[in-house]
């Protein structure tokens, strides 16, 4: 893997308070194509360092990828604020809002956005409230529903699992808020079997993908395809195996390319080739004496005239030519 540009950090005034957002960034903001990535429920951006590795070639393209409060290195909330969705969709909102439009500004900037299961969902909240602005949006092992079932069984997951988060720097008290029925506080619709999330893209006329694992709990082949029956123009990338979520690949990758039409960065030997034909002195390929030209065109229109059958046709042809090869040489 190659090294990644350190962390940065923006930061967020929230009432009498401020506090700093965590983010990665590779390549220019002033890249015609701007990805934000949103990581899962609990995961930091080093959970899209794959992502990065793959796209690095890829031309006028800037990578960012942000830590939601207490995760990472970014902030935690203050002790009597609670973790929440709401509170990271209001964060990654200023983050667009100041960061990209009033700080770095580009008229001719495509925003997308990149959202793993939870980052997905907030993904398509970022959609609705943008109004048309966003140019693609591609979810992670996140369809238009959630079966309840399938987030109990994340939720034990996570409780069984809960150990590891030591190693990637999470506020206990973050780990802690995800198992409340406060945590998910954002609107949806529902259903006895699960919650949906198609209406949020109701006006969304950008591009859609979903990036899945065939037999996912959150997102196998069977809520795919149902999205797929929610949002016709939705593309579907499936791959082999039953983990959430799907990690990225050289191939995914590649998917994404052809879908947003990104192009290859120019390599330095590609270039130099290109710079130096385009500073070539092309008159060096005509050469200087011309003399003997006269003398060509005489031997040559007499050869043709001495056959024993000559065609007319192909005789007056070449002496039009000769008469017009005649000129550009004078």
């Amino acid at each position: 893997m190659q090294e990644l540009p350190k962390t940065l950090f923006h930061t967020v005034n929230s009432g009498s308070s401020s506090r700093r957002i965590a983010y990665t960034q590779q390549g220019d903001l002033s890249a015609k194509h701007v990805f934000l990535c949103l990581p899962g429920l609990l995961e930091t951006r080093s959970s899209f360092y794959s992502l990065f590795d793959h796209a690095v070639n890829l031309d006028d393209c800037c990578w960012l990828a942000v830590d939601y409060c207490g995760r990472g290195k970014s902030d935690p909330l203050p002790i009597h604020e609670n973790y929440s969705t709401s509170v990271y969709l209001a964060d990654t909102q200023d983050l667009i809002a100041t960061f990209l439009r009033s700080i770095h500004p580009s008229p001719s900037r495509k925003l997308h956005l990149i959202g793993t299961s939870m980052g997905g969902i907030l993904s398509m909240h970022l959609a609705k409230h943008l109004n048309g602005q966003v140019d693609c949006l591609v979810l992670n092992d996140i369809g238009m529903s959630l079966h309840w079932s399938a987030l109990i069984d994340l939720y034990r997951q996570l409780n069984a699992t809960s150990s590891v988060f030591d190693d990637i720097q999470i506020d206990p008290r973050a780990i802690e808020a995800v198992s409340a029925a406060t945590h998910f506080d954002l609107p949806y619709d529902f259903d006895l079997i699960s919650m949906q999330f198609h209406p949020l893209l109701k006006n969304h006329s950008g591009k859609v993908a979903l990036l899945h694992n065939e037999n996912s709990t959150i997102c196998p082949t069977g809520i795919a395809e149902q999205a797929k029956r929610r949002i016709p123009h939705l593309k579907i990338w499936t791959q082999a195996g039953d983990s959430h979520p799907a990690v990225w690949t050289s191939s995914s990758v590649n998917k994404l390319s052809q879908l947003l039409k990104l192009k290859p960065k120019t390599t330095e030997v590609t270039q130099l080739i290109t710079d130096k034909a385009s500073s070539a002195d092309t008159t060096e390929l005509v050469p200087t004496d011309t003399s003997f030209v006269p003398s060509f065109l005489r031997t040559s229109e007499a050869y043709l005239t001495s056959t024993r059958k000559p065609s007319h046709g192909l005789l007056n042809s070449f002496r039009q030519w000769l008469r017009g090869a005649s000129r550009s040489f004078s």
